[in-house]
């Protein structure tokens, strides 16, 4: 990725960062993969990689035995293989974590307890992984378990980030371009632009869909980032909904 600038470094760290505790809006989010997709590979890139992340708080447990249930019935109700391998207990948090393969694609199950004020707060995170071709298959299995959480009265907070490449090696104007030329097909605004030599980031807000998070007050719900690749000629672009939560 090159040398990132200190003060680079640690403005995206927070903004990163803020999709955990920046309180998204609560309605339901629709598969959004294959529209940035498309508006990615009209820019001229190549798509490479599709993540969708689900996080749901389920509320409080009063033991921590009662994780291990909660683990197995998710599990069950979502149709997750139940070869949960129990991954942590540090600092009292309790994680359950399990890993397979479907249809090409990686599906990561997690559950997680955390002690809050005698009881234990929980959450289910769900992530998608796959290659361009898994598209379809990421949506529909987003859709299924988007619909069970649902039927529980349990609305996710969803993010979605699909990776691609341009072929060229870009100056830090030409990303800045492209990037623009992204928003300008999602009808979005730019709220903030971080950048230094070979790293290009913007955030910004697009109607095309509903769900956000804050960004200084504003509603923030797309971040498109490049960079140089140093190990070949290309420049990598990776496109992001309410914000990117993957490596670029």
């Amino acid at each position: 990725m090159g040398k990132w600038s200190g003060l680079l470094v640690l403005a995206l760290l927070l903004v990163t960062g803020a999709v955990h505790w920046m309180p998204a809006q609560a309605s339901e989010a629709k598969p959004v993969a294959s529209k940035l997709l498309q508006t990615l590979e009209d820019s001229g890139a190549t798509g490479v990689s599709i993540q969708v992340r689900a996080r749901v708080a389920l509320g409080e447990v009063q033991r921590q035995e009662e994780v291990t249930e909660l683990a197995k019935m998710w599990a069950k109700q979502l149709e997750i293989p139940l070869s949960l391998i129990e991954e942590s207990r540090n600092h009292d948090v309790l994680m359950y974590r399990t890993t397979y393969k479907q249809n090409g694609i990686s599906v990561r199950y997690e559950m997680t307890s955390v002690p809050e004020n005698g009881s234990f707060d929980t959450y289910l995170v769900l992530e998608l992984s796959g290659g361009r071709e898994s598209l379809l298959y990421i949506e529909q299995i987003q859709e299924t378990f988007a619909k069970a959480l649902k039927n529980a009265d349990f609305i996710p907070q969803i993010s979605t980030c699909i990776r691609g490449l341009y072929n060229v090696k870009m100056s830090v104007d030409q990303q800045g371009g492209k990037i623009m030329s992204i928003f300008a097909t999602l009808q979005a605004t730019e709220l903030e632009r971080l950048q230094d030599e070979t790293v290009v980031s913007i955030s910004g807000h697009t109607p095309m869909w509903e769900p956000f998070i804050a960004l200084n007050g504003q509603k923030m719900n797309l971040q498109v980032a490049t960079h140089r690749d140093s190990g070949n000629a290309g420049t990598w672009v990776t496109v992001g909904t309410p914000i990117i939560t993957v490596e670029y």
